[in-house]
């Protein structure tokens, strides 16, 4: 899966710029979060992502049914690292002059 950060476009946007967008996830990767409002409504990914993304979601379902205790150890584990990594939001005070 392609390591690209991911980029939020307004549907609207994304409409107006489809092809410029399809080509942006295609070639570079970067998955984009299609947002109204400001939420997020859908992500485009590219088809390799995507073919990832199923192939994972088959093991994880295999996982579950097969070792359900050692899926949600895992899962578990990796919500309380998903916690760790996440930034806190910058703040005025943090801004050095």
């Amino acid at each position: 899966m392609s390591q690209s950060a991911e980029k939020r476009m307004g549907v609207s946007d994304a409409r107006a710029n489809m092809t410029d967008v399809i080509a942006e996830v295609r070639l570079l990767g970067t998955p984009v979060v299609l947002t109204r409002r400001d939420k997020p409504q859908a992500v485009l990914t590219s088809v390799e992502d995507y073919d990832e993304l199923k192939a994972l979601r088959r093991l994880v379902d295999l996982l579950k049914k097969e070792d359900p205790d050692m899926y949600e150890e895992l899962l578990t584990k990796a919500e309380m690292k998903k916690r760790r990594i996440v930034k806190r939001p910058r703040r005025s005070e943090d801004d050095v002059l």
